[in-house]
């Protein structure tokens, strides 16, 4: 099976390009310049150099690939961007769906295609409506909110006017090895291995820990995913997610377990977000229901899995 991905250079997409050529499927995609890490691609997948917004671009790779199966991850990403630059994540998150769906439309039809949506979209919501569920309305509070919101709307709107067959996956927050430190557990992770590097003091800087959300690994997002590929039912709405919630401070706590010495932490008041909701956990019945799928990595791996990555990366730094 032939995959053609938006943003595969970014964190989701270079896990789901390995994902995908270990079951032995061809993964082909798009990404900016930016993003890309040739080292973090099995052999075999074939990289692109384009931005999503660029349809005529788009549609001519789509037309030279002709995919089975495309999987639109590519997007802006971080509610704080969002926040300093609504109309940049407005142009990438709904324009940029709404460019690859004209592409699909011209040069593959026949493809599948899974659009990757945001818990975000959901906002507002009261403890008593937990866990969230996908007939929940929507009441987003940040510009990333609406903007993925939008794109749901344009990619349900496409397969009722394009014949298109468009899957949305509503996904929650996910982490692993690989994420980019502007996310929480990566940030956390990346701090303590340069303290056990020797690189900074023995002092985590945290925002508030109180907020709680429902965290998956990286690895069973992506496996998601392919499954929704082949077994969602178009026009459909998913939520991908564990179905449990963690609190900041429990994942910092983690993380600090893991750590090969002991660490304080100090507030940081700059680091939080007065948009957050206090809590944000869903229900993965609907997706488990059409696709058998279930969470298998337990986040104190996933964290442990993380933390190893900086490691890593801080000591080819030192080493560099």
């Amino acid at each position: 099976m032939r995959y053609f991905i938006t943003g595969i250079a970014g964190f989701v997409g270079r896990h789901l390009a390995a994902h995908l050529t270990a079951e032995g499927h061809e993964a082909v995609g798009c990404g900016l310049p930016a993003g890309r890490r040739p080292e973090a691609f099995p052999a075999g997948v074939e990289i692109h150099e384009a931005d999503v917004c660029q349809r005529e671009r788009v549609r001519t790779l789509i037309k030279e690939v002709r995919p089975d199966r495309i999987a639109h991850l590519a997007a802006r990403s971080s509610v704080a961007e969002s926040l300093r630059d609504p109309e940049g994540t407005f142009a990438v998150n709904a324009g940029g769906t709404v460019s690859l769906l004209e592409a699909a439309a011209a040069a593959a039809p026949g493809a599948r295609i899974l659009v990757i949506g945001s818990a975000e979209a959901y906002g507002e919501v009261r403890e008593e409506d937990l866990p969230l569920t996908e007939d929940r309305p929507l009441r987003p509070l940040t510009p990333y909110g609406i903007s993925k919101a939008a794109a749901e709307q344009v990619a349900r709107f496409y397969g009722r006017t394009r014949g298109l067959e468009v899957t949305v996956a509503r996904a929650f927050n996910h982490t692993g090895p690989g994420q980019e430190p502007t996310f929480v557990c990566s940030d956390f992770a990346r701090q303590i291995a340069r303290i056990e590097a020797g690189q900074a003091r023995a002092v985590l800087r945290v925002g508030d820990l109180t907020a709680r959300r429902d965290f998956s690994d990286v690895r069973d997002v992506v496996r998601a995913y392919v499954l929704l590929l082949e077994k969602g039912n178009s026009g459909e709405v998913y939520n991908v997610c564990s179905g449990k919630a963690w609190s900041i401070g429990e994942t910092l706590e983690i993380l600090r377990g893991q750590a090969g010495r002991p660490i304080a932490v100090e507030a940081d008041p700059t680091r939080g977000r007065s948009e957050d909701v206090p809590v944000l956990v869903g229900s993965y019945a609907k997706l488990q229901g059409a696709t058998g799928w279930s969470p298998r990595i337990p986040l104190e791996r996933t964290l442990g899995d993380l933390l190893d990555y900086w490691r890593g990366v801080v000591g080819k730094d030192r080493r560099g």
